[in-house]
C-alpha cells in the first residue's frame, strides 16, 4: 500500500493511492457564526370541548284520597324556556408537524475509543498527559468525517467553507486552540495511528503537551471507503 504523508490542508490525489492524510497544525481559528441554533417548533392544542351536564326534572307524582272532593280544575300557564344551543364543536385538524433535522450517524465506539486509547498511549511515552474526550470536538469531527465519506472530499476545509475551528465552535467547543488530523484508506484504528505517527505534522498534533481534550469520527463511504478525523483542543 502506497502512503502519502503530507502535512498540508487541501486533498490529495494521485495515481495508485491507496492511503492519504494530511494535518491542520494549531492556531487560533477565526469564528464564522453561531453554527444555527434550531427553531422551536409550535403544535396549536385543540381547544377543549366544554361539556354539558343536565339533570332530568322529576317524574310528577299524583296523590289523591278516596274520600277528598278533588278541586276545581285550574289552568297554570307553563314558563317559557329559552331554546337549547349547542356549542359549535372545537377544530380537531392540526397543522402538519415539520420532520425532525437530519442527524449525522453516530460512529462506532469500539473503533473511536480506540484511537483515543492508542493517542493516549503515544502521549505518555513522550510525557504529555491524557487527552478527555470531549462531547462537542467529538460532535464536529464526526460530523466532518461522515460529510467527507458521503460526499467523496478529503479536505480540512468544508464543502460549505468552514475551517476546524469554525466547526468546533458550531459544535459548543469554548476555544479557538484546535488542531486537526484527518486521514482516509486506513481500515482499523492501529493503522491509521501508525499512519499519522509516521508523518510529521500528524504527530506534532498527537504530540502537542497544550491540548487537553478530543474528539474522533469515523465514517464509511466515498473513494476511500475508510475515513477518520481528530479533533484537537486545549479548554
Amino acid at each position: 500500500m502506497t502512503r502519502v504523508p503530507r502535512n498540508i490542508r487541501g486533498p490529495l490525489a494521485a495515481v495508485g493511492v491507496t492511503a492519504v492524510l494530511t494535518a491542520c497544525q494549531p492556531f487560533q481559528f477565526p469564528s464564522s457564526g453561531d453554527g444555527g441554533a434550531p427553531r422551536p417548533t409550535h403544535t396549536p392544542t385543540a381547544s377543549p370541548t366544554s361539556i354539558r351536564t343536565t339533570t332530568a326534572p322529576p317524574s310528577p307524582t299524583h296523590s289523591f284520597s278516596p274520600t277528598s272532593v278533588p278541586p276545581p280544575p285550574t289552568t297554570t300557564r307553563p314558563a317559557s324556556t329559552p331554546p337549547r344551543t349547542t356549542p359549535p364543536a372545537a377544530p380537531t385538524t392540526r397543522p402538519p408537524v415539520p420532520p425532525p433535522p437530519a442527524t449525522t450517524p453516530p460512529a462506532p465506539l469500539g473503533k473511536t475509543d480506540e484511537v483515543v486509547r492508542l493517542t493516549n498511549v503515544e502521549r505518555g511515552k513522550a510525557g504529555c498527559g491524557p487527552l478527555a474526550v470531549d462531547a462537542s470536538l467529538t460532535t464536529a469531527a464526526q460530523a466532518h468525517t461522515a460529510d467527507m465519506a458521503a460526499n467523496n472530499y478529503f479536505s480540512h476545509t468544508s464543502r460549505d467553507g468552514r475551517s476546524p475551528g469554525d466547526r468546533a465552535k458550531a459544535a459548543g467547543f469554548p476555544s479557538g486552540f484546535v488542531g486537526e488530523n484527518i486521514a482516509a484508506g486506513a481500515q482499523t484504528p492501529a493503522q491509521v495511528l501508525q499512519m499519522w505517527m509516521d508523518s510529521a505534522g500528524h504527530r506534532a498534533n498527537i504530540l502537542n503537551c497544550s491540548y487537553t481534550h478530543i474528539g474522533v469520527g469515523y465514517a464509511e463511504g466515498g473513494s476511500y471507503r475508510y475515513y477518520w478525523t481528530q479533533a484537537f483542543g486545549r479548554r
